[in-house]
């Protein structure tokens, strides 16, 4: 009778259901580790409920990141708005037109220190970090990568420039690929934060265009074959009073750039349709 007992009351412990371990309170990543740590610790644990919680919490904490790297660059934004990044370097043209013979200030841009001074501490702040790397582009140009990185949480983005070699003005190999490094780097920069950086006499106008701007509609202008008109029609300076045409269209305001590259290209557009026509 004693043995049958002692059976039974094995029987009844061994049918008692178990416990159903409790709901996540939150859904936040601490609470499925716990319950991660809780599972893997049950050596009758399922593997396949093991990997899913696994994955689920990898799923949260990469949210997790992504949303304080989103807060961090939104406060970074918000100081931004109030600084006032100005051109300050000017770039200088050799001209030698018959008249006049010499070197001129064609425009003048923001160089990365000057960027760098302003956006470094606020990347700090918030535990931030900016790199750059670059790989060779095609047409032996260069491809820069800007990475913004949250270093708390690990998540980052990246922002892709690429341009040919800068080798105007005599630049050797190594000066053209330092020139367009720096070049990039400054615009990827700029990119990744919306930095609108103005010129020093603009008086709140929105100022004059960029370098990378100035060069665009230089090569545009040439290839729409357009004379002393359209610079006189975008209200800019003329190539005898800036004494060269990179200065000239340096003079174009800012916010009447898209105006001048749909005008070229119309130009262009026309001169190819032309073409076309009588061959």
């Amino acid at each position: 009778m004693e043995k049958q007992t002692q059976c039974t009351r094995k029987t009844k412990q061994s049918e008692r259901p178990v416990e159903p371990l409790p709901g996540p309170a939150s859904d936040s990543p601490s609470t499925i580790l716990t319950l991660i740590e809780r599972v893997a610790l049950d050596p009758h644990a399922d593997v396949e409920k093991l990997d899913r919680m696994m994955a689920m919490y990898e799923r949260l904490k990469a949210k997790e990141a992504e949303l304080a790297y989103n807060a961090a660059k939104g406060r970074i934004l918000k100081k931004l708005a109030g600084v006032k990044i100005v051109k300050n370097r000017p770039v200088l043209s050799d001209i030698d037109n018959g008249k006049q013979r010499g070197t001129v200030e064609a425009f003048k841009y923001a160089p990365l220190e000057e960027i760098d001074k302003h956006l470094r501490p606020l990347l700090a702040e918030e535990q931030m970090d900016l790199s750059y790397s670059d790989e060779p582009w095609d047409g032996g140009g260069i491809l820069i990568r800007g990475r913004l990185k949250h270093l708390p949480g690990g998540h980052f983005e990246d922002s892709f420039m690429p341009a040919p070699l800068d080798t105007t003005g005599g630049k050797s190999n190594v000066q053209a690929v330092g020139s367009t490094n720096s070049f990039l780097r400054r615009y990827v920069a700029c990119n990744i934060f919306n930095i609108v950086v103005v010129g020093d006499d603009d008086d709140g106008t929105g100022g004059t265009i960029d370098e990378a701007q100035a060069k665009t509609i230089v090569e545009l202008i040439k290839k729409a074959k357009v004379g002393p008109k359209f610079l006189k029609y975008m209200r800019a300076q003329s190539v005898e009073e800036a004494a060269s045409l990179e200065a000239a269209v340096a003079t174009i305001a800012a916010r009447d750039y898209r105006k001048a590259v749909s005008t070229l290209e119309e130009q262009i557009a026309k001169a190819e349709a032309g073409h076309a026509h009588l061959s």
